[in-house]
């Protein structure tokens, strides 16, 4: 009899539990719904293809078929575009949102008469977002496994790209974030002395500024224009031969190029002298005269391992290490 009791006493648990997750994963069903409704009755246009419910026993799972959303209203038409999208919950935690990005996301813009397109794809893109009791997101962060873009922006690669953004503040807007990238391939217009493969790049630091507008152009100009500055506490860098480490401050110029300067410390300084002189941007006679000056320049840190203190700058359109410019920057809006 006990025995029985304690099975009916499981089994009886068991229905609970699924009854409670049938009702919390139809919650999220019928939240997700009113935010397309919403966007609806906002004038946006929300579709996609079929709505899949799952997850159970652990988590409340949302999966929408090739999403599609477009502001037709907004002058420049913003598009999204997705294969799939998937948002998983946890019972204990529905403050936290996982997401799950398959395939290929497409954002599409008008810019006057001319259509643009970005294509962003990636072997594994996963994102999360934590929200508030209000609603209001308060982390955002993005884990992408060899994504690479494509279409009217420049053209890059990344074996391994991570994001981090958190909300520092309201007046001025402020964000905290963290990015890391492994393996990046940069664009055609930014090959320089050292090439355009970037080993490891990590960048902490926080980011003040206004954004708003009907395309990438207006967004960046007003962040830019409103005293728009990237303050980076931690700037890690590999590039071929050469690492630096330091931090700094970026913005960007009236050419939407990279605007700003860093300290920091260099390693392997004489890989860019030679790299200079393979490029044909320094005269070899001049190699051997300036690797002795990073000689008599160099410090050693608390491991005992050289290092050249240096200024790097980027302004009106180029890199420049010290008084010596290292390559062109090209604007990070679509050439014209």
């Amino acid at each position: 009899m006990r025995y029985l009791v304690l099975v009916g006493l499981i089994v009886g648990g068991l229905l609970g539990y699924y009854v409670l997750w049938s009702h919390m994963v139809d919650q999220v069903s019928m939240q997700a719904n009113a935010w397309i409704e919403g966007q609806r009755r906002q004038g946006r246009e929300v579709s996609y293809d079929s709505q899949r419910l799952w997850g159970f026993p652990y988590r409340l799972s949302l999966t929408l078929t090739k999403p599609r959303w477009v502001d037709a209203q907004n002058p420049a038409g913003w598009r999204i575009e997705a294969a799939e999208i998937t948002a998983h919950l946890q019972l204990w935690d529905l403050h936290h949102v996982i997401f799950d990005l398959p395939g290929s996301q497409r954002i599409g813009w008008r810019e006057g008469d001319a259509e643009r397109q970005v294509t962003i794809g990636s072997e594994r893109f996963r994102a999360s977002l934590v929200a508030d009791g209000a609603g209001n997101w308060l982390r955002i962060a993005a884990d992408l496994l060899k994504p690479q873009m494509s279409g009217t922006l420049n053209t890059w690669s990344a074996d391994k790209l991570l994001l981090h953004v958190r909300r520092a503040g309201n007046v001025p807007p402020s964000l905290d974030i963290a990015v890391q990238a492994d393996d990046l391939v940069l664009p055609p217009a930014a090959d320089g002395p050292l090439g355009r493969e970037i080993a490891h790049l990590r960048l902490v630091g926080n980011a003040r500024g206004s954004l708003y507008g009907r395309s990438p152009e207006e967004m960046l100009g007003s962040w830019r224009d409103s005293g728009g500055i990237l303050d980076f506490s931690t700037i890690g860098l590999e590039w071929s031969n050469l690492h630096l480490d330091g931090d700094g401050s970026l913005s960007l110029d009236k050419q939407f190029r990279p605007l700003g300067a860093m300290g920091g410390k260099m390693r392997n300084a004489d890989a860019a002298i030679d790299a200079l002189v393979a490029a044909g941007r320094m005269r070899s006679q001049d190699a051997a005269p300036t690797k002795a000056a990073i000689a008599l320049l160099s410090q050693r840190d608390e491991k005992g391992v050289a290092y050249l203190p240096v200024p790097v700058t980027a302004q009106d359109g180029k890199l420049f290490l010290g008084p010596a410019a290292l390559f062109s920057l090209p604007s990070v809006l679509p050439a014209q």
